[in-house]
């Protein structure tokens, strides 16, 4: 072989190796800071692949984003797109993703979360509530329909505390079926089953798949029909991971009656919360809502309900906040 052919091949591999080096040294990793959906393409039209959790570590193989989403590689090869939102790129001077300082980075479950309802738990008794709108007065029942229910879903007191629990807890809780549409046609027998837990204030913690002002149709009863925006309760549905249905939702509902005085209570405000990796944490009142049987494995797993909402905090900047001080 002649000395300029050896020199040759020399340079080309002194060439690939510096090439390879640089390569490796522009290849960034990304830790996870929000529970986040894997997906197929660079949108959320498809199902998702799978999910990932912080403090996961992935290798974001293409430098920029593209709709939002960045081309990674999870540590067992598998490729796929993760909303950038969702991402923290990682310099060689950042902490361990186990240390506090990404830790904080994401939501975690409080220590003192309930696995279960107590009978015991306080359940003050709501006092009545007119509302007016547009020169007009719904009383504290509203108009017609189920009474006894319209009656709870009309109250207007906020908890001073709330006990946190699992949206499981609230998702497996009993009730009668079959039962009649309206409670006031229940059997005491019936009333008994849901009496240890309704009236009682929590928290759950989930993912808004749906906001939905029932400002269609003719209305509510516990609206007096009324079909104003600002008039009707807005059902939103919560599931206990993103990605997943309404069919496995608890629904929550904000009423107009709380809603005058909470005016960031908006579908735009929520909006950066719909439909995406990014929990919201909802306070209010367990209720059960026995008109909705047909909506059942549709647009809701239970007929339990958090109604009316008293309080919406989202996380963002990885912490809880309060929607009214956003």
């Amino acid at each position: 072989m002649s000395q300029r052919l050896i020199r040759l091949r020399h340079i080309i591999c002194v060439f690939a190796l510096v090439l390879l080096s640089s390569i490796s040294c522009l290849a960034q990793e990304a830790v996870v800071t929000h529970n986040a959906n894997l997906r197929s393409d660079p949108s959320s039209q498809h199902k998702a692949v799978r999910q990932l959790a912080p403090p996961d570590i992935v290798e974001v193989i293409e430098a920029g984003p593209t709709n939002g989403y960045l081309h990674v590689r999870t540590d067992d090869g598998e490729e796929g797109w993760v909303f950038a939102k969702y991402l923290r790129i990682l310099a060689s001077s950042d902490p361990t993703p186990e240390s506090p300082a990404t830790a904080a980075a994401t939501p975690t479950a409080s220590a003192t979360i309930s696995t279960e309802i107590s009978p015991d738990w306080e359940k003050p008794v709501p006092g009545p509530t007119t509302f007016a709108s547009g020169g007009k007065t719904c009383g504290p029942s509203g108009q017609g329909g189920d009474s006894p229910t319209n009656l709870l879903k009309n109250r207007t007191d906020a908890s001073a505390t709330y006990h946190e629990v699992g949206f499981d807890v609230v998702a497996g809780l009993a009730y009668p079926t079959p039962a009649p549409k309206h409670r006031q046609d229940w059997t005491e027998a019936q009333l008994a089953v849901i009496k240890p837990f309704e009236g009682v204030s929590i928290t759950v913690v989930g993912y808004i798949v749906a906001i939905k002002p029932q400002n269609n149709g003719s209305g509510e009863s516990t609206n007096c029909y009324w079909t104003q925006l600002s008039q009707v309760d807005w059902h939103m549905a919560l599931t206990k991971n993103p990605g997943d249905g309404e069919k496995d939702a608890v629904v929550v509902e904000t009423t107009p009656r709380i809603r005058k005085s909470h005016s960031k209570w908006t579908p735009t405000a929520l909006a950066p919360w719909k439909n995406t990796d990014a929990p919201v944490r909802i306070s209010g009142w367990l209720m059960l809502d026995p008109e909705h049987r047909n909506h059942l494995n549709k647009y809701r797993s239970t007929l339990w309900e958090i109604h009316p909402i008293t309080k919406i905090e989202v996380f963002s900047n990885g912490q809880w906040v309060d929607l009214d001080l956003l």
